[in-house]
């Protein structure tokens, strides 16, 4: 039997099996390409936190943005 002789429904069935087994997981990795991580500049961020009523507390939101992005960071590598 060839690839060729699956039924749709078959290629599924064995494209879900493949992404759920460890072997699938690892190709799917390796083939996914690689982004290098972009942040926020110092300006997008007080440009977003530019609503926010009292200039003074500014350094304590991009710090809480940087610690946001860092999550995110660390999550999405």
């Amino acid at each position: 039997m060839t690839e060729k002789d699956w039924t749709p429904e078959e290629d599924e069935a064995f494209n879900e099996i493949e992404k759920k087994s460890n072997l699938g997981k690892q190709i799917l990795q390796e083939i996914k390409p690689k982004r290098e991580w972009i942040g926020l500049t110092d300006e997008e961020i007080k440009a977003l936190a530019s609503w926010w009523p009292s200039y003074d507390q500014m350094p304590a939101l991009m710090t809480l943005a940087r610690d946001i992005e860092n999550s995110l960071k660390d999550k999405n590598t």
